[in-house]
């Protein structure tokens, strides 16, 4: 069964020197490993692995990118990311090799990558997430700017509007249904994720914004999320030291 937590290809660019290159970010609840492809000096070449840990970025290529086009998969160990149709070489051991032909026959496998266009930038995003398209996709309405937390606020009342079940305004699919203090992640019918959380004024990393979701995966390091919209219709939030809200709804 491939994998229902499906890779989203946004290409972002950014003008922070901290994030040039190419990095690639985790925004599922599973720990994933990615690999690379490129035409180099000596010709298609793949290179892996890197780990991308939940709910964090890796850069795999630092500084600018002189190339326009590169290729990437991505698999937690168990399943694959969906893939297109451009395939290199690759193996479970980390790799670098050169050539895409005869895989199989050096000791290889054949696997197959997706493309991301990089055109001039020099400085790309690829995030994982809950969304599957083939293309960069435009950037949402800006989400408010998080704002420091008030001075007692009423969590009690932001429990109560968090409970129930929430879809990804990106896709419906991705259900995030809430329970007391129980999250419970899934796609298309299938489970994808359970976390336990509570809630805060704020938290490390918000600078000072609030109330955020202390939200506990797993094997996962304690996630911070900082919720900036709620209502009965509406919750966006961004996990701390992220640019990208998320937005979901009741799907009504």
């Amino acid at each position: 069964m491939r994998l229902f937590l499906i890779a989203c290809l946004a290409v972002l660019w950014f003008a922070a020197p901290a994030r040039a290159g190419l990095t690639f970010c985790n925004d599922t609840a599973i720990r994933a490993t990615v690999s690379i492809g490129y035409k180099g000096d000596e010709g298609w070449t793949s290179e892996g692995w890197w780990e991308v840990l939940a709910g964090e970025c890796t850069t795999v290529l630092g500084g600018d990118l002189p190339l326009t086009h590169y290729y990437w998969r991505a698999t937690t160990g168990d399943e694959d990311f969906p893939a297109e149709d451009y395939y290199f070489c690759s193996s479970d051991d980390v790799f670098t090799i050169v050539g895409d032909t005869n895989c199989e026959v050096r000791g290889y496998t054949r696997e197959p990558f997706s493309e991301i266009v990089v055109g001039s930038a020099t400085d790309v995003t690829v995030r994982m997430t809950g969304a599957a398209v083939s293309e960069p996709v435009a950037a949402p309405a800006p989400a408010p700017e998080p704002q420091p937390a008030e001075a007692g606020v009423d969590l009690d009342a932001v429990s109560q509007l968090l409970q129930g079940t929430w879809y990804n305004v990106s896709d419906d699919d991705f259900v995030m249904t809430i329970s007391g203090t129980v999250i419970e992640d899934s796609y298309a019918g299938y489970k994808a994720g359970l976390a336990m959380f509570e809630l805060a004024e704020t938290c490390d990393g918000a600078d000072g914004a609030g109330p955020v979701m202390l939200v506990n995966y797993p094997d996962v390091p304690l996630l911070c999320w900082i919720i900036l919209e709620l209502d009965a219709e509406t919750l966006v939030y961004i996990p701390a030291n992220r640019d990208k809200p998320i937005r979901m709804d009741r799907g009504l």
